[in-house]
């Protein structure tokens, strides 16, 4: 950031084209060829399906100064919410009327989960010896202990139910300083096996505090990390109430996380629990209803996107001529290594518990994908057959709002006036 009027004198650019160490690093970076990639295609069998509901969750974080504080204080706001949209309401509005403003927004409901998290130079106030860390390490503990709605199980006891019924490596460190035990996972709040007896936290199998600890400005990153924990957990919080309740609701509703469905960093430890326990939700939904179960994350960046962007030109046509609207391309795990993501082990194996699949949509917009992994077929890296995608039909057809035979000139019309209405 310059100061007010400085102007740039392009040294800094000179010094680049000049440098030897970056001649030599670009002689390293990982090229490959320019011939021409046949994508694999799929054509799964479409029929304009519309869901009962679509239940998408999202979150959101931030980090604020706190100026009454030490220097550095901050604080930050975690918000994670649940937004149902009962579409079954718009097969009901006649093709040629305009709906009241009220109409929308009584199609919607949400639920909001909300937590102030300490960033550094914040603790707990008569609490003696406390540090921004043991202080950040409480609240996600106290976090989760929340409920999303009165007759859902709390975020903790879907945390502790999954990881509990399926088996969570935990050989780390003690999040106490000082502390040389290895941290041993227990129900709730409980103390420390040292002489000391500090308190640990069930919560603390994900090390967050890790970020928290080792960044000059870790409550961000620990922010972040812990946001995604929210928003998956709230997610088979859904699923795991509709399984006991309201097991038709998981054939006749979507249910959509904005992102990929994938846990990176220190909390993809309890990847083998979710990918195990999202196998038996579908194989409930399945014993209940003879259908997989639709369920979705959308990537609006990142390297898929500008691979597809990439894939989808030709020299002469330019952008968005090679392919057809309504393309579907399945990736394995060979494709991704050979073009996108060059690697050791199959690209997601500790992280994702989703598919990729790049769509070119009826507008001719491009769009990632991430199918949930349902079933065994899905979780072989190297296939790529319809079988690895359950409902991708459907899936297709509610990501990318696809016109219906039913209620065609009204479903994307009415769900962009759903927006207009709340923004009014």
């Amino acid at each position: 950031m310059p100061y007010e009027n400085e102007r740039s004198e392009g040294y800094a650019l000179i010094q680049l084209e000049n440098s030897e160490a970056l001649r030599e690093f670009n002689g390293t970076i990982l090229t490959k060829e320019a011939e021409r990639v046949e994508p694999p295609l799929v054509s799964p069998n479409r029929r304009g399906w519309l869901p009962r509901r679509v239940i998408a969750i999202d979150g959101s974080h931030l980090v604020a100064p706190v100026k009454s504080g030490f220097p550095g204080a901050s604080a930050g706001l975690l918000t994670t919410s649940v937004l149902a949209i009962k579409l079954d309401r718009l097969m009901n509005i006649d093709a040629g009327s305009i709906p009241r403003p009220s109409f929308f927004r009584d199609m919607e409901s949400s639920h909001t989960l909300e937590a102030a998290m300490p960033g550094t130079n914040i603790v707990r106030k008569g609490v003696d010896g406390d540090t921004p860390m043991e202080f950040f390490r409480y609240q996600t503990y106290a976090t989760l202990s929340n409920a999303i709605a009165d007759d859902h199980e709390t975020l903790l006891e879907t945390f502790r139910d999954i990881c509990d019924s399926y088996g969570l490596r935990t050989r780390i460190s003690c999040p106490v300083s000082d502390c040389d035990k290895f941290y041993e996972r227990k129900k709730g709040e409980y103390p420390c096996g040292c002489d000391r007896r500090e308190t640990m936290f069930e919560t603390d199998a994900l090390r967050l505090h890790e970020y928290f600890a080792n960044d000059v400005r870790g409550e961000g990153e620990a922010l972040g990390r812990l946001r995604s924990v929210l928003e998956i957990l709230t997610l088979f919080n859904i699923l795991r109430f509709f399984a006991q309740k309201s097991p038709a609701y998981l054939k006749s509703c979507a249910f959509v996380l904005d992102g990929p469905l994938a846990l990176f960093g220190t909390p993809a430890s309890i990847l083998r629990p979710i990918r195990a326990e999202l196998l038996r939700l579908n194989a409930e939904a399945r014993s209940h209803n003879g259908a997989d179960i639709a369920l979705f994350g959308i990537e609006k960046t990142g390297r898929f996107r500008e691979h597809l962007t990439n894939l989808d030109w030709q020299d002469r046509e330019g952008p968005g001529s090679r392919f057809p609207e309504q393309t579907a391309i399945a990736l394995n795990d060979e494709y991704i290594k050979s073009n996108i993501a060059p690697g050791g082990k199959p690209f997601g194996a500790d992280t994702h518990f989703g598919r990729v699949v790049l769509y070119k949509t009826l507008q001719g917009e491009h769009a990632v994908v991430n199918a949930a992994m349902l079933n065994e077929a899905s979780q072989d890296a190297d296939a790529n057959s319809l079988e690895c995608y359950p409902r991708l039909n459907d899936i297709l057809d509610v990501a990318l709002m696809r016109k219906h035979s039913v209620g065609a000139s009204l479903k994307a019309p009415a769900l962009s006036r759903i927006s207009q209405a709340n923004a009014q």
